[in-house]
């Protein structure tokens, strides 16, 4: 689950765009929004389509970028439903961050088989972004060399350099999509080559020419606790400028 807020808050240290997003989701303060990560994988597939900042991303790429974390689907499905039973609003959500290393791995692992059965060169970039995210996480090693065979096995469907490419595309909008559902605010430079520098404005988001196509992004939300009169859900709004 990505927590969501509806005001942005703006937070000096720390400095990198990840630790800002992780130190705002552990952060968890009521009330906020409900956010699954598949939703969250929706709006970094709209980030996808409009970006242009790593050359022309095939369109299976930009479905496997939109469908990269599919396979939270159920865990998330299951806290909602947890938050929305009785007594339930007074409980704090659990995000993505505090999740136990098996569950984070189980979800990895069906996010890449369901994108696999679309598109190989899709599931490898999925792996890949994966791999990137488990580091050196002795919890997470099996998995690591579970996804290098996987990816052993479909080497022949993309080219290195292509892959590289699309991966560091896929990153990239995996951290803008979270950044703005975490409601944050002020400059952020993202550790992406060519580097990428975003200018955020309330609901202004300001990128270097040939970042993104201008457009409106958006995402939906479960309000939580959930009100007792009322919208029970929350639709966040920004538009991406270029200057």
């Amino acid at each position: 689950m990505v927590i969501g807020r509806t005001e942005s808050q703006q937070r000096s240290e720390p400095s990198s765009v990840w630790e800002q997003i992780e130190t705002a989701q552990r952060d968890v303060q009521l009330p906020c929004l409900l956010i699954p990560q598949p939703a969250h994988a929706v709006l970094a597939g709209e980030i996808a389509a409009r970006l242009t900042a790593f050359g022309e991303l095939p369109p299976e790429i930009v479905r496997a970028i939109q469908m990269h974390d599919t396979g939270w689907a159920a865990g998330d499905a299951q806290q909602i439903q947890r938050l929305r039973a009785e007594g339930g609003g007074k409980v704090a959500p659990v995000p993505f961050v505090a999740v136990p290393a098996a569950d984070v791995i189980q979800a990895w692992t069906a996010s890449i088989e369901m994108v696999e059965t679309l598109t190989k060169p899709g599931a490898l970039v999925v792996s890949r972004h994966f791999l990137h995210l488990a580091g050196q996480d002795k919890a997470k090693q099996k998995f690591v060399q579970h996804e290098k065979s996987r990816q052993q096995r479909l080497a022949s469907h993309a080219k290195p350099a292509d892959l590289d490419r699309w991966t560091a595309a896929l990153q990239f909008c995996d951290v803008l999509s979270l950044y703005l559902v975490s409601g944050l605010a002020g400059p952020a430079q993202f550790s992406t080559t060519p580097n990428i520098t975003l200018k955020k404005h309330g609901n202004n988001l300001q990128f270097p020419p040939q970042t993104m196509h201008p457009g409106t992004l958006s995402i939906q939300g479960l309000i939580h606790p959930a009100p007792k009169q009322g919208p029970r859900a929350d639709t966040l709004t920004w538009e991406v400028e270029n200057v």
